[in-house]
């Protein structure tokens, strides 16, 4: 595949079941963050901006820093962003690992721009993940820094600086995270009801989980996009059981016959263990 296709595409790894609910029934779950593999989700971005917002302080300065934070992020713990997550990376062995049941999932690949339209008119915007070390270079940065430095900062130009460090929160991963090149359809960390709906929550054995749905089908069709314009290709994990002919079928059956052209099988030689 070209490198221009590549750009064209991102890649969700899931099993099959899921695959069902995103192409027959038109939705994506949004998780909690705050509850995904990355155990500093929200508070890496938090914790680098200081170290990063300090070496431009005074000591006193600092402090005053610090109270600030304290002040304007007391209710921080409190908040979380839902999002569904997608990768660069087609076949990738890393992924089928630990996303599609060990190979015996599905990747699904997006067409990049109309799920960035369907993000966007659904409140759950298509962001790229910022791995950086260092926050050092950000915009964010300086404003907080010149903030700090004034002597009487208002109260709505500080709520206006503080909002946008939360917004900004779910989309910075700790760097040992880079080899997923992930973006999110994310949402805000703050009303997210108002924006996505009620809550549902799905009851697991030992656990219950809370998530959000984005109706992409709906959303794709009042852009005036016949859905199936969304999935660019669907690839059968490298263990799984399931064949092209059933997945085939499948779709037939289920009114996405569009696909039955866009199936491969993966290429990756995973080993299961």
């Amino acid at each position: 595949m070209s490198d221009c296709k590549e750009k064209e595409r991102l890649y969700h790894y899931t099993d099959f079941n899921a695959m069902r609910g995103i192409i027959t029934n038109g939705e994506i779950w949004l998780w909690n963050l705050r509850r995904m593999n990355d155990s500093q989700e929200m508070q890496y971005f938090i914790k680098e901006l200081k170290v990063a917002v300090k070496k431009l302080l005074s000591d006193q300065e600092s402090n005053y820093m610090e109270k600030l934070f304290k002040e304007n992020l007391k209710d921080f713990d409190s908040l979380s962003s839902y999002a569904a997550c997608f990768s660069e990376y087609a076949d990738d062995a890393a992924q089928w690992s630990r996303y599609a049941k060990n190979g015996m999932g599905v990747c699904i690949a997006f067409n990049r721009e109309l799920l960035s339209e369907i993000g966007e008119a659904g409140h759950a915007p298509l962001c790229k993940v910022n791995y950086s070390r260092s926050c050092d270079d950000l915009g964010i940065v300086k404003e907080l820094a010149g903030l700090i430095k004034s002597e009487n900062p208002s109260e709505e130009k500080i709520h206006e600086v503080f909002n946008k460090l939360i917004t900004s929160s779910p989309l910075f991963k700790h760097p040992s995270f880079i080899s997923e090149k992930e973006y999110r359809l994310v949402s805000l960390p703050y009303n997210v009801n108002e924006y996505l709906g009620e809550p549902h929550f799905f009851v697991e054995e030992t656990n219950i989980k809370k998530y959000y749905i984005l109706n992409l089908r709906k959303v794709c069709q009042s852009l005036k996009h016949d859905y199936s314009e969304l999935f660019e290709e669907v690839c059968i994990g490298p263990q799984a059981r399931v064949t092209k002919d059933v997945l085939s079928d499948y779709f037939n059956a289920s009114g996405m016959s569009r696909l039955c052209d866009k199936i491969k099988i993966s290429e990756c030689p995973l080993r299961r263990f």
